[in-house]
């Protein structure tokens, strides 16, 4: 909250807060009429901004507005900022236009919101499916996103991992990928650092995530195993778990992913940490709206880092004597060009891409109900 109603200028602020409450979209430098004080303080530039790009976006569900105008802004920014022209402390930040807020200011007043409504959704339980007791067993290892689409697409047919012992399958395709699907699905599970500066922290420390480290994988898998392939032809996979085919994986937008990734540290204030990884990935993950933002994708800065470790690791998966299904060579990133890489982009979705998605989830909560 940010000025007091007594402060000169207030006036028009009440008049805007009013209007905006309406479902008016008027910005705020062309903004003339007055009101009346509804609360002790105006609510904060952020909040005020964020609710006017409801309502240009779309008729907001009963209550939302409220709910804006009195939500927090976590995470790292400023506190609530005083509207310029409408009374101004001699203390803080300065009052500020709020048509000329950074998207992420917005985006923070708008995870709290969607953070509270993943949180009052509770987490999904997953739908009990008849076990056939018949069935090739397995274990599925590696490549999180890729582990999860066969894993749930094998569970709904009755046929779940099986146990110690069972034969194990990691599986893998080009470094470049596996770290963009680690990432993403950390985003989807307990939050992270950026993608880049997550990309930092792993060519810093000269290692690779241990989910995608194949080669180390595969030797904690054989301690228990002794039945263990890397799988790096998808297409051999159908095969290899007795099935007739397999579904594409499914791999979220990076508007998507960075969004989750802000909502999770806002679900961590508010839950434990295993309730928190609960309600990202059975709740949010399965309901997040689809876009046509591509994945994030590997920036030129990193590619001679990641160029040497998938070289590095193919010699490991060749020399060995790791069963492999494929060319080991497979992990080695044959594409040049980043695909979000354009014009100085970083590979990772622009903050107003970002709070586009979250506007959109805002005022269409039909997601809520889907899953």
């Amino acid at each position: 909250m940010s000025s007091e109603p007594s402060v000169p200028g207030t006036a028009r602020a009440w008049g805007w807060v009013a209007h905006l409450r309406a479902g008016g979209t008027t910005p705020w430098d062309a903004w003339t009429g007055d009101g009346v004080p509804t609360a002790r303080v105006l609510p904060g530039a952020q909040q005020l901004e964020l609710l006017r790009r409801l309502n240009l976006a779309g008729r907001a569900p009963d209550g939302l507005a409220d709910r804006v105008l009195t939500a927090a802004a976590p995470g790292r920014g400023k506190p609530d900022l005083a509207l310029v022209g409408a009374g101004r402390s001699p203390y803080g930040p300065q009052p500020v236009d709020p048509s000329l807020l950074p998207p992420d200011e917005l985006i923070r007043v708008a995870t709290s919101v969607l953070a509270e409504d993943l949180v009052a959704l509770g987490v999904s339980t997953p739908p009990r499916r008849l076990h056939r007791i018949w069935h090739r067993r397995h274990r599925l290892a590696g490549d999180p996103i890729e582990v999860a689409g066969v894993r749930d697409h094998l569970a709904s047919r009755g046929r779940p991992p099986g146990g110690p012992g069972a034969p194990v399958l990691v599986l893998g395709g080009p470094l470049d990928q596996m770290l963009a699907d680690v990432w993403t699905r950390r985003c989807f599970e307990r939050g992270s650092f950026g993608w880049l500066e997550w990309l930092r922290f792993w060519q810093q420390r000269d290692e690779l995530p241990p989910r995608i480290d194949l080669a180390a994988v595969a030797d904690r898998h054989r301690a228990q195993s002794p039945d263990v392939h890397v799988v790096l032809d998808r297409s051999q996979l159908p095969d290899l778990l007795a099935v007739r085919r397999l579904p594409p994986p499914v791999r979220q937008g990076s508007d998507a992913a960075e969004l989750a990734r802000r909502i999770a540290t806002v679900v961590g204030l508010l839950v434990p940490p295993d309730e928190r990884a609960a309600l990202m990935t059975h709740t949010l993950l399965p309901r997040m709206p689809a876009t046509t933002t591509p994945p994030v994708a590997l920036p030129a800065e990193h590619r001679a880092w990641v160029q040497a470790a998938a070289e590095r690791m193919a010699r490991q998966l060749s020399r060995a004597g790791y069963a492999v299904v494929g060319d080991p060579r497979a992990v080695v990133p044959t594409q040049s060009v980043a695909p979000l890489e354009t014009a100085g982009s970083p590979g990772a979705a622009s903050g107003q891409q970002v709070l586009d998605l979250a506007v959109a989830m805002l005022v269409d909560d039909t997601w809520k109900g889907q899953g």
